[in-house]
């Protein structure tokens, strides 16, 4: 029983040892170029789903009475995502041309430099993604307040105005 338990071992550890050797070799080769491409692609869509998100958050913002109180943060607040946004954006864009020169050179350095940062990025999208949300359910909340108010509002301008007194004609 022994025996069997020492051979199960010793070919336990040889078939590690041969799957260590082959990770070994296949992480000195770098990534995959067509998988960086494929990363880079979702990037791609991940960041104009957003940018279209983002557009349609700004005509919301832009929508919501200045009057409210606390409008002035919520609008800060989303101008100053929306900013990262863009620079996340930019740099998403960068990333297009660093990918195509990578692949060019056929350097697996270069492109394992690239491949960090598209994940970089994707990590940066989701946190952005989770930014626009919270600001989408802050604008949401904005939505509703300005709805509530507008009946008051409404009323307070049909209101009839107080009636005007007569002066008195004086007689002369």
């Amino acid at each position: 029983m022994i025996v069997v338990w020492l051979g199960l071992a010793a070919v336990a550890g040889s078939l590690v040892g041969c799957h260590r050797n082959a990770a070994d070799q296949a992480g000195q080769g770098g990534p995959n170029p067509e998988s960086v491409k494929q990363s880079f692609a979702v990037l791609q869509k991940q960041f104009g789903d957003l940018q279209r998100s983002f557009s349609s958050l700004s005509q919301d913002v832009e929508a919501i009475p200045s009057s409210l109180p606390g409008f002035p943060q919520l609008r800060a607040h989303f101008y100053a995502v929306e900013e990262v946004r863009g620079v996340t954006d930019a740099k998403v864009t960068m990333l297009a041309g660093r990918l195509e020169s990578a692949l060019r050179s056929g350097k697996r350095d270069e492109l394992q430099q690239v491949s960090n940062d598209i994940d970089r990025a994707s990590n940066d999208c989701r946190k952005i993604g989770a930014l626009y949300i919270k600001l989408l359910h802050e604008v949401m909340a904005f939505q509703r307040e300005a709805e509530q108010r507008k009946p008051a509002l409404a009323a307070s301008s049909e209101a009839p105005s107080s009636p005007k007194t007569r002066q008195a004609k004086s007689k002369p």
